[in-house]
């Protein structure tokens, strides 16, 4: 594993629920030597990457990361408008919204909601959901041109759950069928008891900008309460193109209330 590989990995350890992480607990969660470690959080401190409180001496995320952050959002105004339509979806269904990217390996978060009420998915918005079992990756892979798709097979499928599909046939019977429906579907894949429903949104290529997705309680997820979420996530995703291109390919279903 090269220098900067062990300081990306040294990076995702943080999270909501980890703001601030010891030099101790950060070798334990990475695997990696104290001293190396050390080393890695210097070189990142003196990038602004990384900084430490003076306090508990423990390591949290630097204002580097907002410079890089404004970058990408002038670059590429998707932030806020994820934003919004996470927003809206998750007020609209009352469960929790997931707007994911693709990443070398899955889907990262580039925005999400929770609802206000109990018995809800709860993410943690640090972590990258796969290509081959979330239904984010799933709705990405299926919707992605043949020779993304080709790469995306290829990469190494870890079985979560006793429910993931990890054969390579399987699992392109899964991208069949995900194609044909228009929508992804997973159901206890990445953690038991979790369910959830994704589509793809495009911007300007072939390959989809990203995925709306949102997760349930799987003892939740009856037919018909799938069906009211799908048609409230093609909603969504017709707004979100629409606010990113001024024009969208999805079909908005009938009878459906827009408003909000």
């Amino acid at each position: 594993m090269s220098t900067v590989d062990k300081a990306m990995e040294l990076l995702r350890q943080f999270s909501l629920e980890r703001l601030e992480i010891g030099l101790n607990e950060l070798a334990r969660m990475t695997g990696e030597d104290k001293a190396v470690v050390r080393r890695l959080l210097i070189s990142l401190t003196n990038s602004g990457f990384i900084e430490q409180n003076p306090e508990n001496r423990k390591y949290f995320l630097g204002s580097g990361f907002l410079a890089l952050a404004r970058l990408r959002e002038a670059t590429v105004p998707m932030i806020k408008a994820t934003q919004i339509v996470s927003e809206w979806l998750c007020k609209k269904t009352s469960e929790t919204v997931h707007v994911g990217i693709p990443g070398t390996s899955g889907m990262s978060t580039v925005a999400y909601n929770l609802p206000y009420r109990g018995n809800v998915i709860n993410l943690r918005p640090a972590d990258r959901y796969p290509f081959h079992s979330s239904a984010s990756g799933l709705a990405y892979m299926s919707f992605c041109t043949a020779e993304t798709q080709r790469r995306l097979l290829a990469l190494p499928r870890e079985r979560l759950t006793r429910f993931t599909v990890t054969d390579h046939d399987e699992l392109l019977k899964v991208i069949s069928a995900t194609k044909a429906r228009g929508y992804a579907y997973s159901r206890n894949a990445v953690e038991v008891g979790v369910a959830s429903v994704a589509m793809p949104f495009f911007v300007d290529a072939a390959d989809p900008a990203g995925t709306i997705a949102i997760a349930v309680p799987d003892m939740n997820l009856t037919a018909d309460h799938r069906a009211k979420l799908v048609k409230n996530m093609q909603i969504a995703v017709r707004k979100l193109e629409f606010a990113l291109t001024g024009t969208s390919s999805v079909q908005v279903p009938e009878h459906t209330d827009q408003a909000g």
